[in-house]
């Protein structure tokens, strides 16, 4: 528990010693807020219950798990903690590799000096800090770019980057409820594991969307999707972990199986999930007896991730209501509950598109261009159901 409320970082220490947890909070009462556990149990509740944390410092001689495999879970949880892990000489070796798995930022000896546990709890915050801010950075330019992309393509190739959209909505909502902790990369990862089919003709393309036949000449473009994408994303800094995740979501997820990597291959789980519920609920089928397919079907997917599917789904469901609106009533917020179609028959967007202000310009051009609108009277839409206290 802590023992002091001011505005001072928080750290979160785990030692199975008591009189040493109460000689780490005299150390350091001027620069931090203290909050122990003696276990790595108990610290996780805290943890999750008192977080978010600047600063995770355990001891590696833990009941139970040991202070590293703890950590590990700590970084899981929030990449931006900086986490730190008490050492002697004797369990140096499991130390160091804590240290080169990525899930220590600093080790500290034991028993403490002072100032040494001092200057790491500062340095530790401006580690958080820096890692927080350029968290903001991504999300700002390469994820904005990435949005702003997506929303271009769709109106190009509508059937594929609309696929993009839901996806990317779907595989990010069930990350949230999962607690990944790095929902961009997932989101990013749906948008760029559609971006091979700009490179196929449209007839062409529409065939791999529906998952017909192939004629044998475009199942060796296909087989080169990974190619492509790989080469798109490799001029682009900051998508490495995203370029493993489309890998895995191209056919090779088996290399990606073990604990170093084992975050790329939950968000392909999770995108893969949400990619077979877009391919079902396009062929027609309802939410329903998609959820049971992906629950018994052949293919097995990720339990924890058909779980929070259907939660999510059902809890849709009593947010939206179905409704038909002209035209010139299309408002930002809306998502398109079917296909939108010009009177040529020419395909605008899918069912499941986000009206957004960018797609409501589309639509407006699209109408500016005929002496009357060639849309249908009514178009069905999903509106959020509002909520009266």
């Amino acid at each position: 528990m802590s023992i002091m409320t001011k505005d001072l970082p928080k750290v979160l220490f785990v030692d199975d010693q008591a009189e040493v947890l109460d000689d780490l909070r005299v150390i350091v009462a001027e620069v931090c807020d203290p909050y122990t556990a003696t276990n790595a149990e108990e610290g996780l509740k805290i943890f999750e219950n008192d977080g978010p944390f600047t600063i995770v410092a355990s001891d590696q001689i833990l009941p139970g798990i040991n202070g590293a495999e703890f950590l590990a879970k700590v970084s899981r949880r929030d990449p931006y903690c900086s986490t730190m892990l008490v050492t002697g000489h004797a369990d140096y070796h499991d130390a160091m590799r804590a240290v080169n798995d990525g899930h220590v930022f600093r080790l500290l000896d034991k028993p403490y000096a002072e100032q040494d546990l001092i200057d790491a709890i500062q340095a530790g915050a401006r580690q958080r800090q820096l890692l927080e801010s350029e968290q903001v950075l991504l999300q700002e330019t390469l994820v904005g770019a990435v949005n702003a992309l997506t929303d271009t393509l769709a109106t190009v190739k509508p059937l594929f980057f609309g696929r993009a959209q839901r996806v990317k909505r779907l595989a990010g909502e069930i990350a949230r409820y999962l607690n990944f902790a790095h929902v961009w990369q997932v989101e990013t990862a749906a948008v760029f594991s559609q971006m091979a089919s700009i490179t196929l003709p449209e007839e062409e393309a529409e065939n791999v969307f529906l998952r017909k036949r192939l004629r044998p000449q475009i199942v060796e473009l296909v087989k080169k999707f990974p190619e492509v994408i790989d080469h798109l994303l490799g001029h682009i800094p900051r998508l490495e972990e995203v370029r493993k995740i489309i890998d895995c979501l191209m056919g090779n997820p088996l290399p990606y199986q073990n604990k170093a990597t084992e975050e790329v291959y939950q968000a392909y789980r999770i995108i893969d999930a949400a990619l077979e519920y877009d391919y079902l609920e396009v062929d027609g089928h309802d939410s329903e007896v998609i959820l049971g397919t992906l629950k018994g079907g052949e293919k097995q997917f990720d339990k924890d991730v058909i779980e929070a599917m259907s939660k999510l789904l059902h809890k849709s469901k009593t947010r939206y209501l179905v409704n038909e609106v002209p035209f010139e009533e299309l408002r930002v917020g809306m998502r398109l509950a079917e296909d939108l179609s010009l009177e040529t028959a020419m395909l605008v967007a899918p069912k499941g598109t986000d009206i957004t202000k960018h797609f409501l310009q589309v639509l407006h051009n699209y109408d500016s261009c005929y002496d009357r609108t060639p849309f249908p009277k009514l178009i069905k839409v999903f509106v959020a159901e509002k909520v009266t206290s």
